[in-house]
């Protein structure tokens, strides 16, 4: 009975873990989702940019990220940071991508551009500006979902392979 009561008692506990984790996971558009400056270091890292809970969690598979300067295709935008995360010690393909970049209102606006001449999907939320893969010209996407997408918001562009990706993404700059 004791290991009963013990087992009732972790599973209890990792599923009111597992619905705080789910309450907590607002929408791209969801204010609340960003951190005070106390909270920050002053420069983006793979780290930094996620959810410290997000980047435990890719910690304990093994994940590591590969950094790199934030680029929209050729376009490098300064201060920011792209990152692979995967385990890269074993050579798989699979891994997961997350960046985030300052970004002032002309780039942004030349950016954006950028990427609609290039076919990508504009979508303007509340307070964001989405780009995203056509999913007409990317195989690997069911219908309603989204790959690679770019937020832009006043004064900074976030990445991530998916757009509920986006939602991990939390820094601001």
């Amino acid at each position: 009975m004791r290991l009963t009561r013990r087992a009732t008692t972790t599973a209890s506990v990792l599923f009111a873990a597992g619905a705080l984790l789910v309450a907590c996971s607002g929408s791209p558009d969801a204010d609340a989702q960003q951190p005070t400056a106390s909270e920050e270091p002053s420069t983006p890292t793979c780290e930094s940019i996620l959810r410290p809970s997000f980047v435990d969690e890719l910690s304990e598979l093994g994940w590591s990220a590969q950094e790199r300067p934030f680029q929209i295709g050729e376009h490098e935008v300064a201060g920011g940071v792209q990152c692979v995360w995967g385990d890269l010690s074993s050579g798989t393909d699979l891994a997961q991508m997350y960046g985030w970049a300052p970004i002032d209102a002309d780039q942004a606006a030349e950016l954006q551009n950028y990427l609609e001449d290039n076919g990508w999907v504009r979508e303007d939320g509340e307070h964001y500006v989405y780009l995203t893969e056509d999913p007409n010209l990317i195989g690997y996407l069911e219908e309603g979902e989204y790959g690679i997408t770019y937020q832009f918001a006043d004064g900074w562009v976030a990445l991530a392979d998916t757009k509920s990706g986006l939602d991990l993404v939390t820094w601001r700059g």
